[in-house]
């Protein structure tokens, strides 16, 4: 841990929890053209398909299809959910969504697309690279800077991988992901580090320290962009946010470790948005400190259930949670596409 930190997951969590809405317009397939490929060619969703979009989803999650319409249909009329940013493809009767991906924007540099979705089976190469070619164009069209991904191992097929490559997404490497109970972490020990938060320090230097921390990690934190970068990872303004949420730990005066956390009181989801310990701090054991107090807040805060991650190359990191009871959900690959130029 001492040796590196978390990448800012959060907004990545949310985005696979959240629950989204939709619908389109759409050609019918002739059953008798057997040139017509098995699924509609992918649209963004139009409101009349909602109701289709929430059978989806359900189906994927084995949730109960009226509480999805609902809660999209909610989301759409507090515009929490663009229409423009979900692209889907049908059966061949064109009433069964058979796959669909969600341009997801978390802040004007923090856009990710989500996984594809799909009914039984692999989504074919053809049908993979029309999403991601619509996905790709609603990211050049908001003027994204870039926009990563997250496949699981579980659902990445060579189809899948070649399909990124030609939509011009990179691979970034894999990752190891934890969904652990809150009440069986561990408690907070004595720490050797005295915490206090943005609120108390300023702005600034804690973005002094996230560059500072950030450096020579296989998951530092870009905050070139100030505290907004922040605020998107936490999901909110820092103001209307618990001080909490941004904490800076000091060693004999001088500040060493920062920690973002975040926690959403509703469901109980909690995640460490952020940790990191300045270069010259590393190697001294202070990872545990660091790890335990970021557990600790998200007690306070109200989480229930903690999130988290790290690179699967991030040796120190992969230890803590390790120690920690932290308990191995899913192993993924990461992609990312920058527009042209």
């Amino acid at each position: 841990m001492e040796e590196a930190m978390i990448s800012p997951s959060g907004g990545w969590e949310a985005l696979r929890m959240a629950t989204i809405e939709g619908a389109r317009h759409r050609p019918r397939h002739c059953g008798l053209c057997l040139s017509i490929p098995m699924y509609n060619w992918p649209m963004r969703l139009q409101p009349n398909d909602l109701p289709a979009y929430a059978a989806h989803l359900a189906s994927r999650d084995n949730s109960n299809t009226a509480d999805v319409l609902e809660r999209l249909r909610r989301a759409v009329a507090e515009a929490r959910l663009r229409l423009a940013d979900i692209f889907v493809t049908f059966d061949p009767t064109g009433e069964r969504i058979s796959g669909s991906v969600r341009v997801c924007v978390f802040g004007k540099d923090f856009v990710v697309l989500t996984e594809w979705r799909g009914g039984e089976g692999a989504g074919t190469y053809e049908e993979l690279s029309e999403l991601l070619a619509g996905a790709s164009a609603r990211a050049a069209e908001i003027e994204a800077p870039k926009m990563g991904t997250r496949v699981s191992l579980e659902g990445m097929t060579e189809a899948y991988r070649r399909a990124l490559q030609d939509s011009g997404f990179v691979f970034q490497g894999r990752r190891v992901e934890y969904q652990t109970p809150v009440s069986e972490l561990p408690d907070e020990r004595t720490s050797r580090l005295t915490w206090t938060t943005m609120a108390d320090m300023g702005e600034k230097p804690v973005l002094d320290l996230i560059r500072e921390a950030s450096a020579g990690t296989p998951d530092g934190m870009d905050v070139e962009a100030g505290v907004s970068a922040i605020e998107d990872v936490l999901g909110g303004s820092y103001g209307t946010l618990d001080p909490r949420a941004v904490e800076v730990g000091t060693l004999d005066g001088r500040a060493v470790a920062v920690l973002l956390t975040r926690v959403d009181v509703d469901t109980g989801w909690a995640g460490i948005q952020f940790i990191g310990i300045v270069p010259e701090a590393r190697g001294r054991g202070l990872g545990t400190d660091v790890h335990l107090h970021g557990i600790a807040t998200m007690r306070d805060l109200g989480g229930t259930v903690y999130h988290d991650g790290t690179s699967e190359t991030n040796a120190p990191m992969l230890h803590l949670f390790e120690k920690h009871g932290c308990i191995e959900h899913s192993r993924m690959e990461e992609w990312e596409w920058r527009p042209a130029g």
